[in-house]
């Protein structure tokens, strides 16, 4: 049954990278919702209002997925009086397994294995990796399907004119800051 779940996963991933992910609508306001990290700690999504949400969708058999990590990294660790990452797996990978990909990949942000709360609360997911960005109001700002850069996370932060980091010279010259 495993297997057959992953064969539908990642068929599913195929025939989904040929579509295209029209962004998400304007202020769309994103929903409360509960859920528990690899840790056990429970969490409320309304609990980031004030700050970015990069709530990243992805899988730890998804190449794609695991090349972005270091620009989720990154952003987690540079903005992170600011900025809230949340790794949400999605290929139902177990929770001992997912906690030691995370350390072997130094992962510096929240990871959550797969539930039925976090899996579609914002939106459809086409495939994996899919990132939905999250504004300080509460509001999805976009939905980006495809591994995502640094460049491409401080772009959407620094469209918030009202926010610190739109000033903020951008003196990460590797993208990985």
């Amino acid at each position: 049954m495993k297997l057959f779940k992953r064969a539908a996963t990642l068929s599913l991933l195929f025939f989904a990278s040929f579509a295209t992910v029209a962004s998400a609508e304007p202020a769309t306001h994103a929903p409360n919702f509960s859920f528990k990290d690899i840790e056990g700690r429970q969490h409320q999504f309304a609990e980031y209002r004030g700050k970015w949400v990069i709530v990243n969708y992805w899988a730890t058999y998804c190449g794609p997925c695991v090349a972005e990590l270091p620009a989720l990294n990154s952003i987690a660790r540079r903005y992170k009086d600011k900025v809230v990452v949340l790794g949400m797996e999605a290929g139902e990978t177990p929770t001992a397994d997912l906690k030691q990909f995370a350390a072997q990949r130094r992962i510096s942000y929240p990871v959550v294995p797969t539930q039925d709360s976090t899996m579609f609360a914002l939106g459809l997911i086409y495939g994996v990796p899919t990132t939905f960005i999250v504004n300080p109001q509460g509001q999805i700002v976009d939905t980006h399907m495809g591994a995502i850069t640094v460049a491409q996370l401080q772009n959407y932060i620094r469209q918030d004119k009202r926010s610190s980091i739109a000033e903020e010279k951008d003196t990460c010259k590797t993208g990985v800051c």
